[in-house]
């Protein structure tokens, strides 16, 4: 099975979205991370899950039940999450200047539980860590 790795903007994006639940829904912002995490985790085991992307070489995968969208590529041994949008946005527009001139290779890192997870303490909400 592959592994899944994060770009640290992707990282940002899911900290940022979380971040800005939690300053009005702790309890939501748990459910829209755990949703956007566990999306991204089935991504290994089945990296051709979502469609073609609207940048070469990336596919897109939508959150189920979320308006979050995943993008990523599929390597040889590696899945990579590239960014995490909110459907909402001009996501061509934001790709476009995410992957313009991106030098991704120093921004990866392998994702855990604790390297996805944002400031918010779900267990006791609203303190930061």
């Amino acid at each position: 099975m592959k592994r899944l790795l994060i770009a640290e903007p992707a990282a940002r994006d899911l900290e940022e979205i979380v971040d800005y639940i939690a300053l009005d829904n702790p309890i939501a912002a748990e459910s829209v991370y755990r949703g956007i995490v566990g999306a991204a985790q089935k991504l290994p085991q089945f990296p051709a899950l979502g469609r073609p992307g609207r940048h070469p070489e990336t596919r897109e995968l939508s959150v189920s039940g979320l308006p979050y969208l995943i993008v990523y590529e599929v390597g040889a041994e590696a899945v990579t999450i590239l960014a995490v949008f909110h459907t909402a946005r001009d996501l061509a527009q934001a790709l476009r200047e995410r992957m313009h001139g991106a030098d991704l290779s120093e921004l990866i890192a392998d994702i855990t539980p604790e390297s996805l997870h944002g400031k918010v303490d779900f267990d006791k909400p609203g303190e930061e860590r």
